[in-house]
C-alpha cells in the first residue's frame, strides 16, 4: 500500500512540473520577396529554416530575403526542427510555410511536429506571371 501511495505521489510532482497550468505560445514569422522573371530559370529554392527550442523557450525562423526565378514550375522549401529534449514535455511545434505568386495566389503547406525531429515543407506551383510574390515563414511553439 504505501509504494502504490508514494509511486502516486510522484507521479503527481512530475506533472505538475512537466504540464504548467495553462498554454504558452511562442510565435516567430519572417517573410521575403520573390521576383518571377520570364528570362530566368524556374526551379528549387530553399528559403531558409524554422526552429523551435522548448528548453530555451525560442522560435526562431532564418529566412533568405530575396529570390529571383523563372516562369513555370517552381519547388520552395524550409527546413523545420524541433527540439524537445524533456521526456515529459508537451510542447509541440507548428510550422507554416505560404507562397504568393505574382499575380496574388496564396499556396501554403503547415506541418506539426509533436516530439522532436526535422521535417521538410514544401510549396510547389506553376508561375504563370512575371512580377513580385512574396512568402512568409512562421513557427509557433505551443505548450
Amino acid at each position: 500500500m504505501i509504494p502504490t501511495v508514494f509511486f502516486i505521489a510522484v507521479i503527481n510532482v512530475v506533472v505538475t512540473l512537466f504540464w504548467p497550468d495553462g498554454e504558452v505560445h511562442v510565435i516567430d514569422a519572417a517573410s521575403g520577396r520573390i521576383v518571377f522573371c520570364e528570362d530566368a530559370t524556374p526551379g528549387t529554392y530553399a528559403l531558409g529554416r524554422a526552429r523551435i527550442d522548448s528548453d530555451l523557450n525560442e522560435t526562431v525562423v532564418s529566412p533568405i530575403v530575396d529570390i529571383v526565378t523563372g516562369l513555370g514550375r517552381n519547388t520552395f522549401t524550409v527546413t523545420c526542427t524541433s527540439r524537445n529534449c524533456i521526456v515529459f514535455d508537451p510542447a509541440r511545434g507548428l510550422f507554416t510555410l505560404a507562397v504568393r505568386d505574382a499575380a496574388g495566389r496564396q499556396y501554403s503547406e503547415s506541418v506539426a511536429l509533436n516530439r522532436a525531429g526535422t521535417e521538410m515543407l514544401s510549396v510547389s506551383f506553376v508561375a504563370e506571371e512575371a512580377g513580385e510574390g512574396k512568402f512568409r515563414i512562421s513557427a509557433t511553439s505551443i505548450r
